[in-house]
C-alpha cells in the first residue's frame, strides 16, 4: 500500500510505529551520519539522512563479535529485543539479500542471524542526495529501494510518500493509519521525478570516474585473473581489513574458542577479512592465497564473479564505504575501471 504523510506528522508517525521497540536511527555530524541506539524516536537528534550512514546495517544482524555459548555445555541463545531501524538506504537494504543467501538459504541456517533478522523492522528511505563516493548506478542499483523493506519513506515537496513492502510493514503502518491518507497520482509522480533526478546525479558523478551503467564486470574480472594489475594495486594494500569490515555485503567470519571471565571455554563468532594473510590457511599450514595480490583478486572475484553466478547479482551495492576506509587509498572504482580497460 502507498500512503501520503504530511510534513508536520513525520515525527508523530515515527513515534507511533516505533512504540515498544528499540530504535536505531541516524544522527548527523557535519556531513556524515551515524546510526545510534535509542529507546524512542528523538526528533531533536534523529534524521532520515540524505545518504547512507558510516556504519553498514549488517552490524545489527551480523554482529562484529558475538558469543555462541559455552563449549561442551548446553547454552541458551540470548533473548533478542524487537527493534526498528529508521532511515536505511538502498545499499544496505539490498545488501541483506547477500547475507540472507549466506546465513538463511544455505545449510546450516544460522539461528543467531535468523533471530536478529526476524526481530528487526526495516524502515528505509530514498536518498535525497549523493555522497561523493557513491556509485550504485554502476553496479545495477539505484539510490532508492525497490524491495526488501517493511516500510519506505520518500520525501517530496508535497509531503512524504509512505510505502509498505511487507505484511509486517502494513501491520505496523496500521498503528498510525489515522495520520496517513491515500497517496494520489500527483505525489507519486513527484516521488518518481525525484528518484530519476538523483539517479542521474549519481550516474553522472560515477561516469566522471570512467564507470557507466550496464558494464559486464563478471566477464572482465574473469579475464583479469592473470593480469599484473592486482600486483600493482596490492602494493598499496596494508591488509588492514577495513574494506571488508566497512562493506555492507562482506560476510566472512571465523569461530574461535577462548576462556571467558568465569574461566569457562566459550565460542565466539567474529568478522574476518579475506585480505588477512592467514584467511585461507588450512590445517597443516598450506595457504592457497599467500600473496597479497591473490587475496585482493579473490575479493573482487567473489563480489563480481561468484555472486553473479550463484545469485545473479553483484555482491557490491556501490556504497563507497571501502573507498573511505582504505588506509592505502585504493579506490574500488579505479580498480573496476582498470579491469574494464584491460578486458
Amino acid at each position: 500500500m502507498i500512503y501520503k504523510l504530511s510534513d508536520d506528522k513525520l515525527n508523530e508517525f515515527f513515534t507511533a510505529i516505533s512504540d515498544g521497540r528499540t530504535v536505531y536511527a541516524p544522527e548527523q555530524t557535519d556531513n556524515r551520519y551515524h546510526i545510534v541506539r535509542a529507546d524512542t524516536w528523538d526528533p531533536k537528534n534523529h534524521v532520515l539522512g540524505d545518504y547512507r550512514p558510516v556504519e553498514p546495517l549488517k552490524s545489527l544482524v551480523f554482529k562484529p563479535r558475538e558469543s555462541l555459548g559455552l563449549v561442551m555445555k548446553d547454552s541458551e541463545m540470548p533473548a533478542v529485543e524487537e527493534r526498528i531501524v529508521i532511515g536505511v538506504k538502498n545499499c544496505d537494504v539490498s545488501a541483506l539479500r547477500i547475507h540472507d543467501q549466506v546465513f538463511l538459504k544455505t545449510e546450516p541456517v544460522d539461528p543467531y542471524y535468523k533471530e536478529l533478522r526476524e526481530k528487526t523492522v526495516i524502515v528505509s528511505c530514498d536518498c535525497s542526495d549523493a555522497y561523493d563516493v557513491c556509485f550504485c548506478t554502476a553496479v545495477n542499483e539505484q539510490p532508492y529501494p525497490k524491495k526488501g523493506f517493511d516500510i519506505n519513506i520518500s520525501k517530496t515537496d508535497s509531503g512524504y510518500v509512505v510505502e509498505t513492502g511487507s505484511e509486517r510493514g502494513e501491520q505496523i503502518a496500521a498503528s498510525a493509519r489515522d495520520i496517513l491518507s491515500p497517496a494520489g497520482d500527483a505525489i507519486i509522480q513527484k516521488r518518481d521525478a525525484n528518484r530519476e533526478a538523483l539517479y542521474k546525479k549519481v550516474a553522472e558523478q560515477t561516469a566522471e570516474r570512467g564507470l557507466g551503467s550496464g558494464h559486464d564486470f563478471k566477464q572482465a574480472i574473469q579475464k583479469s585473473g592473470e593480469s599484473d594489475l592486482w600486483e600493482r594495486f596490492a602494493e598499496d594494500c596494508v591488509e588492514c581489513g577495513a574494506c571488508n569490515f566497512s562493506c555492507c555485503t562482506c560476510h566472512c567470519f571465523l569461530l574461535a574458542d577462548g576462556v571467558d571471565e568465569n574461566n569457562e571455554i566459550r565460542r565466539v563468532k567474529q568478522w574476518d577479512s579475506c585480505l588477512y594473510r592467514n584467511f585461507a590457511r588450512v590445517g597443516g599450514g598450506a595457504n592457497p592465497r599467500k600473496h597479497r595480490a591473490e587475496r585482493l583478486y579473490n575479493r573482487f572475484d567473489k563480489k563480481f564473479n561468484y555472486f553473479p553466478t550463484v545469485l545473479e547479482r553483484y555482491a557490491c551495492d556501490g556504497c563507497g564505504r571501502c573507498i573511505e576506509a582504505c588506509t592505502g587509498k585504493i579506490d574500488i572504482r579505479d580498480v573496476l575501471k582498470k579491469v574494464l580497460d584491460e578486458g
